[in-house]
């Protein structure tokens, strides 16, 4: 990846159902930097990310890719980014591979040789050609995650990556999650789960 493109919002302000919910919020992200969000439930975290990505427009501020707002060309930005959010974005009438399938193509990609490896280490590989919507949570988020390593991008948006996985799994994304980083990319993460042994930049959320 390049050493050199930033994330940046300034001053950025969120609303949910007409009421600002967070305000003021800005950070400079270089590559290989990593973002924790953190506060309690309900202050935003999740419309932070979600405005973060482009899914949803800010209140108030901007976020700027390169130094351009992503508000007016968001389809460059859209391109350079994986966000997960809490839905895990898979259809529930497709296979584990036909979901991974579907994003190669999505991506103009080709599914890529370590495919089997990465099924394997997610616990996925014999469940491959089962319908998503017979499988548990945690099955639908390690998928939602073999996205993340199959499709590198350099930025990832992610919101509870950790929820509905077992200890192993969390060691192996916290260890993709590491060589990520170390590749240039940046990482910004909503999360309760309190995570040892990374360092990063951390934002607190509070009611406004």
């Amino acid at each position: 990846m390049s050493q050199n493109h930033n994330l940046e919002v300034k001053n950025l302000s969120g609303c949910r159902q007409s009421k600002v919910i967070f305000s003021s919020v800005n950070f400079i992200l270089h590559p290989g930097s990593l973002l924790w969000v953190r506060g309690p439930n309900g202050v935003g975290k999740s419309t932070l990310l979600r405005v973060v990505s482009g899914l949803a427009t800010p209140e108030k501020g901007e976020v700027l890719w390169n130094n351009h707002s992503i508000h007016y060309n968001r389809i460059p930005y859209s391109n350079e980014l994986h966000y997960l959010g809490h839905a895990n974005g898979l259809h529930l009438g497709l296979s584990v591979k036909e979901n991974l399938l579907l994003m190669a193509e999505l991506s103009q990609r080709n599914i890529p040789i370590c495919f089997d490896y990465f099924l394997e280490q997610l616990h996925l590989h014999s469940y491959q050609h089962t319908l998503v919507k017979y499988l548990s949570e945690g099955q639908k988020r390690r998928i939602s995650l073999a996205k993340l390593f199959l499709f590198p991008k350099r930025i990832w948006l992610l919101d509870e990556p950790l929820t509905s996985l077992d200890d192993r799994t969390q060691e192996f994304f916290l260890k993709e999650l590491s060589q990520h980083l170390d590749q240039g990319g940046i990482s910004v993460i909503c999360s309760h789960h309190t995570v040892n042994g990374f360092r990063g930049k951390i934002i607190r959320l509070t009611s406004c």
